[in-house]
């Protein structure tokens, strides 16, 4: 296989503008960089897009998970610069490997099945600059075989395979059967993709797979367990097997029955975790972690909530991967929504790890934040720079229809109870002081100045139940008129990003943030199961007048709360599992055994006091209603993968 040499993070990081260093010759001088499609410091796009080789190859995947006695095989789609190739200059390579691909128009292949049209702007922008960007079909779905397995050992194997086959390490063949060889490639190989495209990427990289340079996770799952569960309450009945059954191809029947023994392992009558999640909870080998990682998230993304990339962020972290982070007020969606600004991270982020070029992108800010206004800011850490974790104390007050939430004073007091009426909705954070038997509403003073809360926050909650199963659920609110980010709109206008074909343009409307006065907004949330109060592997049914002491997590944010505004926490009586019938269930909350802790960067000295006893309202949400229905969130899954 032909290989240029590697030009490692190290001798990039010393290399002169424009040019490289000889890894093979520690005396020899820079030496301008030859590759045609490298202009200074960046790719530039030279070659033509319409022209580009466009191939089919299956790979092979060192396991038989359909036990059809051969190993499985997934199918790979290539676009790559035909005049690389007869020129001999090796690329590197972008992958997005997708279990989605089933729903492609059948017009976007030729007659020998060989795809046309990739419904991305990945090619259309990279391929002219010197990248291949190849297409995965996942492990069992599709046109690979083998049977997927939700994000198990099938799925990572199936990836990583790709990844070997481009560095030499595992067999490839051709429509004909004929051997096929990635000799076009560098080796350097990055990942990309949005929602379970995504995830794959952080899969992959948990392998510490060599070649496997980058990942561009995008609103991506980093543990199964906790995108199906929140601290042990599954949030759909069944959804693994919903999952499984959604991007199967079913081409082996034993990938029939297999259906029914991933929704059996995966437990949803408990909730509990196992050891059969682990391996699809990344995070776990995050130390194993070698390539650098840019993490992109919905800071409002009720569907892969915002918890996969704070915990992975922290487990990044913990073991010094490379990483810079892009948080949006959005939901569920491509970062490409906001078009020019985030492919001016993305192109130098590539060109840099995939291209070994010295372009300073690693000393350029580590985060940009979407504010609450829909404006972006640069910053040179996250979490924010300064941020400490602060607890907060709840009382209530007999004068009070709403609790308080103080810091540094006395430990908080009193008791109070709630009922559930079934399922609560974020309605329930309506007119706070407003006394409601069905929630729990703590509040803080009005602030004297902004507060911002930076990272991962957590529940504290001593608790009583009259039901042996329950669960409650924890809003963490911004009370204050503001005008806050809604969406991105398209425009009638439109930009053409890179290359393009009659049939694949790579043209997209542009688009615009929307922004709209609101009196509210919920920052962040998470439902508990009390009865996983020892630990998630281990259910325990609820004894009547005994107090539980439980802690769980809320999901990750990045919030400023502005000066004038109050912080909530609204309490909710939950059923335990959804598929249990809407029991009438009554918690006590005993405020004096209960935290409210927050990464807070700094505290206003007005939430030492309680604050005055005001009436306060609220009624227009910043945010819709999260989306419940299994089958609304995999069709955003799909439209978000090839939007």
């Amino acid at each position: 296989m032909r290989r240029k040499p590697v030009i490692g993070a190290a001798v990039a990081a010393v290399a002169a503008a424009g040019v490289l260093l000889n890894p093979f010759n520690a005396g020899a001088q820079p030496v301008a960089d030859s590759r045609p499609f490298v202009s200074g410091t960046q790719t530039v796009p030279v070659y033509d897009y319409a022209s580009a080789i466009r191939e089919r190859v299956a790979v092979e995947v060192p396991i038989d998970s359909d036990s059809n006695g051969a190993a499985d095989r997934v199918m790979v789609d290539i676009i790559r610069p035909r005049e690389a190739a007869a020129a001999g200059v090796d690329v590197p390579v972008i992958i997005q490997a997708s279990p989605y691909y089933a729903s492609t128009p059948p017009a976007n292949f030729d007659a020998s099945g060989t795809r046309q049209v990739f419904e991305t702007w990945l090619d259309n922008y990279f391929v002219p600059r010197g990248y291949a960007v190849l297409f995965v079909d996942l492990i069992g779905t599709f046109r690979s075989s083998g049977c997927d397995d939700v994000g198990g050992d099938g799925e990572i194997a199936g990836g990583k395979a790709v990844v070997d086959w481009l560095n030499g390490r595992a067999p490839g063949f051709k429509t004909d059967g004929s051997a096929a060889t990635a000799d076009w490639s560098n080796g350097k190989t990055g990942m990309i993709g949005v929602s379970w495209n995504g995830t794959i990427a952080n899969s992959v990289a948990s392998t510490g797979v060599a070649g496997l340079e980058t990942i561009v996770p995008i609103a991506a799952i980093s543990s199964w367990y906790d995108y199906t569960r929140g601290h042990g309450v599954p949030f759909w009945g069944k959804y693994v097997g919903f999952l499984h059954d959604y991007v199967s191809n079913y081409s082996s029947p034993r990938c029939v029955p297999l259906n029914k023994e991933l929704e059996i392992a995966s437990d949803t009558p408990t909730g509990s975790y196992s050891s059969w999640w682990d391996p699809r909870n990344y995070r776990l080998n995050a130390g194993q972690v070698n390539a650098s990682v840019y993490v992109v998230h919905g800071l409002n993304d009720e569907n892969v909530k915002t918890r996969h990339f704070g915990e992975w962020w922290d487990e990044l972290e913990r073991f010094g991967v490379p990483r810079k982070i892009f948080l949006h007020q959005d939901v569920h969606i491509d970062s490409f929504r906001y078009r020019d600004l985030w492919v001016q991270r993305l192109h130098p982020w590539f060109d840099h790890w995939l291209q070994g070029l010295a372009n300073g992108v690693m000393d350029s800010p580590m985060a940009t934040v979407q504010r609450e206004d829909g404006t972006f800011v640069s910053e040179n850490t996250w979490p924010a720079a300064g941020v400490q974790q602060t607890a907060f104390t709840l009382s209530k007050p007999q004068s009070r229809a709403a609790g308080t939430l103080t810091i540094g004073g006395q430990p908080g007091a009193g008791t109070a109870t709630m009922a559930s009426r079934g399922e609560s909705d974020d309605d329930f954070v309506y007119d706070p002081t407003v006394t409601r038997t069905d929630r729990l509403v703590f509040l803080s003073n009005a602030l004297s100045a902004p507060m911002r809360v930076s990272g991962t926050g957590t529940v504290q909650v001593r608790v009583q139940s009259d039901a042996p199963a329950a669960a409650i659920k924890a809003r963490l609110v911004d009370y204050g008129t503001a005008n806050r980010y809604v969406t991105m709109a398209n425009l009638p206008t439109q930009t053409c990003w890179g290359g393009g074909t009659a049939a694949d343009t790579g043209c997209y409307v542009n688009t615009a943030v929307v922004a709209q006065p609101s009196d509210l907004n919920i920052v962040a949330r998470n439902i508990a199961n009390i009865g996983h109060y020892r630990s998630l592997d281990q259910l325990e049914p609820l004894q009547r007048g005994t107090w539980y002491d439980l802690t769980f997590e809320l999901n990750a944010d990045d919030v400023i709360f502005a000066a004038g505004h109050r912080i909530g926490l609204v309490f909710t009586v939950e059923q335990s599992n959804p598929d249990h019938d809407l029991d009438r269930i009554k918690l006590t909350i005993d405020a004096g055994g209960s935290l409210l802790t927050l990464p807070v960067q700094t505290v206003p000295v007005s939430l030492r006091e309680a604050g005055p006893v005001v009436a306060l309202k609220g009624r227009v949400k910043a945010h819709p209603e999260p989306v419940k229905d299994p089958a609304i969130l995999i069709r955003q899954f799909l439209e978000t993968a090839n939007s």
